[in-house]
């Protein structure tokens, strides 16, 4: 009896075939798997994150934000500017303490005045 030949490359492609597709469904299985497991924190930190900027709280961080942004608006006005002077007042020589006669800094000078104005203000 004669023994048949098999065919050229049917069981090598038949191999070759099967790790192509195996390797396919691990590289496709890796992908899902490394998804899954990033998606748990980013999830939460998202969730977390999300329900910090809304609600009664986001509006009253918002308020304080804004008062504080008011607040260190004017508060820069009481600085000493470049020419030297004062820049709430305009005044050419520096500030004195009335009670210790020190130099003070323009802020500490026209702290009273710059509350005022803040509370104008708000």
């Amino acid at each position: 009896m004669a023994r048949r030949s098999a065919p050229a490359g049917g069981c090598g492609t038949l191999i070759g075939v099967v790790l192509l597709v195996g390797l396919a469904i691990l590289i496709i299985k890796w992908a899902l798997i490394t998804a899954a497991i990033l998606a748990v924190p980013f999830g939460l930190w998202w969730i977390l994150d999300y329900s910090k900027r809304t609600g009664p709280e986001r509006e009253a961080r918002r308020a304080a934000a804004a008062t504080a942004l008011r607040r260190s608006e004017v508060a820069s006005r009481a600085v000493v500017d470049v020419a030297g002077g004062c820049g709430w007042c305009g005044a050419r020589i520096a500030h004195r303490d009335v009670r210790t006669g020190a130099v003070v800094s323009p802020r500490e000078y026209h702290h009273d005045e710059v509350e005022q104005a803040i509370a104008i203000t708000a």
